[in-house]
């Protein structure tokens, strides 16, 4: 008997062998939308989780090499570490810290509580379509869009907003200043930022990320690549939270400021609702929440250290107590 129980564990060791973590240090961009599991081997999705295409998650660790699921950091889920199938997104190494308790990272500069030093500007894109349905960006906008059912990137601002146009030449500044935002510069990026940056972007259609870099990023101390990716990270933090999900659940229905903030809070921790403004736009008979701004107290390149600035940055007045989430095509 005991020999024949031997055997069988070894033949159950053949079949299904052990799987050893390793941690990386990266950050996954999703393809398409897969299930985030709590376990790849049970199959376990509390919440019914899934990465959302464009996004960009941290990454703390890979089950094999080469990886089959990488284990990443989805902000507002709970819990919040999940495996992802690698086929579903593209791997970058070097943008995630490697700690397996991400929720300790910080910015090394990050300063006191209570400082706005960034903004970061997320659009509800049918809504902007609502005053622009002919630029390409909304012509293009579907029901199907992604950009219809989670926010845009407008653009990441630091503060104050004199703080503008750094370095920039005169004619590059009457080209931006005059909207001829495809007359300047191109901006340069790595092909993985470009894919994601044009879906986290619609508005790069119309050359809004040569804009938001000539006069934004050039005062946010560093490279293309960076202010670019920071800002995509961010963004993708957004639309992985709870605050997403209140949008997504009430497309065509009217949400307040305090369920937003509220929101905010249950995705970012007690108090980031306190660092976001609305703005709305009337159309006809209907207000429409247009855009949130965010104070951010530093720069943040992962989910968890983009918590931490936003919580830590300046409280500020809501703008407008709330107002409908515009479905697309409506314009």
């Amino acid at each position: 008997m005991r020999l024949i129980a031997a055997a069988l564990v070894f033949a159950l060791a053949l079949v299904a062998p052990a799987t050893a973590e390793t941690s990386v240090d990266g950050a996954f961009t999703a393809k398409k939308s897969c299930p985030a599991l709590q376990s790849f081997r049970k199959g376990t999705n509390p919440g019914d989780i899934t990465v959302v295409p464009g996004t960009t998650y941290g990454v703390i660790a890979i089950d094999a090499n080469p990886a089959n699921y990488y284990y990443i950091t989805v902000p507002g889920a709970n819990p919040a570490k999940r495996w992802v199938a690698a086929e579903c997104g593209d791997f970058a190494a070097g943008n995630s810290p490697t700690t397996s308790d991400e929720s300790t990272t910080t910015e090394p500069d990050a300063p006191a509580t209570g400082t706005t030093n960034y903004i970061l500007a997320i659009s509800w894109e049918p809504a902007f379509c609502e005053r622009r349905p002919r630029v390409t960006e909304c012509r293009t906008q579907t029901t199907a869009s992604p950009d219809a059912r989670q926010f845009s990137l407008h653009g990441l601002w630091p503060q104050p907003r004199s703080n503008a146009y750094c370095g920039v030449s005169g004619d590059d500044r009457s080209i931006d200043d005059t909207n001829r935002w495809r007359d300047l510069p191109a901006v340069t990026l790595s092909a993985a930022t470009r894919s994601a940056l044009d879906a986290a972007m619609p508005g790069t259609q119309s050359a809004l990320e040569r804009h938001e870099w000539i006069v934004h990023g050039t005062c946010y101390g560093g490279a293309q690549e960076r202010y670019f990716s920071d800002a995509i990270t961010a963004l993708a933090a957004v639309n992985a939270s709870p605050l997403a999900r209140l949008f997504a659940a009430n497309i065509g229905k009217r949400i307040s400021l305090d369920q937003i903030r509220t929101a905010l809070d249950q995705g970012f921790g007690r108090g980031a609702g306190d660092r976001a403004r609305l703005a709305c736009d009337d159309d006809g008979g209907r207000r429409l929440i247009s855009e949130i701004t965010l104070g951010l107290a530093s720069k943040s390149s992962t989910p968890s250290s983009f918590a931490t600035a936003l919580r830590n940055g300046a409280p500020t007045d809501g703008g407008c107590d709330g107002g409908i989430v515009d479905p697309a095509g409506q314009q």
